[in-house]
């Protein structure tokens, strides 16, 4: 093993690392106002939430290894349950994107299903994304795992045993968050 000029200049000093620090901080309250822009928008829809969805909290976590890179994720409004899943995640995955993303699974996929199926032609054209991965629980945009939501999708949405639906944002446009992630609410609010 050797370690390169760069890898001696990276751990010879600590501004990087005290700058991901003060980095992170500000990315978790992005998420903060991204909470809170989602928690006035759904105080004022008509969409009628499953009543063990809690609306007053959403959960905010941050991990240092999806893929090698540190995250933060925002779940809200969510639950997570063994079978059953109904989840909107906002996400920012460093060097690459914000994004955001629908999860449902067990009966609030079966309670919906019906409903994207009609709707899905709304949200075509609008740089939405379908899952296509073995797992939910991946959130890269590779091949293997996205697909650009198309019309022929429809197949999966009727068959498939989750559904993610998910949009992304350039980390440039780290200001527009809080509006991207109410504003693609609204849009799965729609169709469900």
């Amino acid at each position: 093993m050797n370690l390169s000029n760069q890898d001696l200049s990276l751990i010879s000093g600590a501004d990087f690392l005290l700058a991901k620090v003060e980095v992170m901080s500000k990315i978790n309250i992005l998420m903060e106002d991204t909470r809170s822009a989602l928690q006035t928008q759904l105080g004022t829809t008509d969409f009628v939430f499953p009543t063990d969805l809690d609306l007053s909290s959403g959960k905010i976590s941050k991990g240092e290894y999806y893929r090698h890179l540190p995250y933060f994720v925002l779940d809200y409004p969510a639950l997570f349950g063994k079978q059953d899943t109904i989840a909107f995640r906002t996400m920012f995955w460093w060097g690459n994107f914000f994004s955001v993303t629908l999860h449902l699974q067990g009966i609030y996929l079966e309670e919906s299903r019906e409903s994207l199926i009609n709707n899905i032609s709304s949200l075509l054209d609008r740089q939405f994304y379908i899952c296509v991965g073995e797992t939910p629980w991946e959130y890269h945009y590779e091949p293997d795992n996205y697909e650009l939501l198309q019309a022929e999708h429809v197949e999966q949405i009727k068959s498939g045993k989750f559904l993610k639906l998910s949009r992304k944002t350039e980390l440039s446009k780290w200001k527009t968050l809080p509006i991207f992630s109410v504003d693609t609410l609204n849009l799965f609010l729609s169709v469900l």
